[in-house]
């Protein structure tokens, strides 16, 4: 035990002897420059110097711009921009699925004439136009190649606002109780079932011989762009959503080879 002490004593007495390092000239061996430290005071700033270091290098790569040559560490910094790239790809190819379902859609329900979407607006205005002749000659048209359809009714309710072509009110706004469900005329494959600013959520549906359904103003869509619905599935809810709204209804509008057609004429919401 004493000689353990003994040992210590002396590890400890010679930490503190003072050492000399000396600077000489080689040629004429005078003395250049000398310093006194010991053992402990070497010791202790070596330490010092190397927490001084540590710390200057961990500031640069923390809070300077060198973080990003640091192996490994440029790549989980932009996990955050690869993940949203991800995100972004993973829904161009949830749409590129939707289009090749809309498509496989029209193949099987529209005729060889097929029908240009793009071009109902331009067909409104034109509609409005029209003289009274030409639009009875195209109501008369197109009753006659729809008279054998059996529309299912989406629901029932009263007509709040009827059809009229001279104020460009191409449907029926029909008022009916919340959360009533919207149903599916015709069997067909959803076209549009998207947020409008001025519509709200709408939902449109590409029915056989060139005729299309739609449904503005849903609190809910039951269906997404690429569905395939049968004759008196639910499609949506009844709201009041968007900005051509007064209260809870839902607008109907009715179309054949492009030409708005009167709902009422065909549809029975009593």
């Amino acid at each position: 035990m004493a000689q353990s002490q003994d040992k210590s004593g002396k590890k400890r007495q010679k930490l503190k002897e003072k050492y000399r390092l000396v600077v000489i000239e080689d040629d004429t061996l005078k003395e250049v420059k000398s310093t006194k430290f010991t053992l402990f005071g070497l010791i202790a700033s070596l330490i010092t110097a190397v927490l001084l270091i540590s710390g200057l290098t961990f500031s640069l790569i923390s809070f300077t711009p060198m973080r990003h040559i640091v192996p490994g560490y440029a790549d989980i910094n932009n996990n955050k921009v690869y993940v949203e790239l991800t995100e972004k790809i993973e829904t161009l190819e949830k749409d590129l699925n939707a289009q090749k379902v809309y498509t496989d859609g029209f193949k099987k329900f529209l005729n060889p004439s097929g029908v240009d979407l793009n071009n109902i607006d331009s067909t409104k205005a034109k509609l409005g136009n029209l003289s009274n002749k030409s639009l009875n000659n195209y109501t008369i048209s197109n009753h006659l190649s729809l008279e054998h359809y059996y529309f299912c009714s989406p629901l029932k309710g009263e007509v709040s606002s009827g059809f009229d072509v001279g104020r460009s009110h191409y449907g029926v706004d029909i008022v009916a109780p919340e959360n009533t469900p919207i149903l599916n005329m015709l069997d067909g494959v959803v076209i549009n079932s998207d947020w409008s600013d001025k519509t709200g959520n709408t939902i449109s549906v590409q029915h056989s011989n060139n005729i299309i359904s739609i449904f503005k103003h849903n609190s809910v869509l039951l269906k997404k762009t690429g569905d395939y619905v049968k004759k008196g599935e639910a499609i949506a809810i009844i709201g009041n959503t968007g900005e051509l709204t007064s209260g809870p209804h839902v607008h109907i509008e009715l179309w054949k080879d492009g030409i708005a057609i009167n709902p009422t004429d065909y549809i029975n919401f009593d």
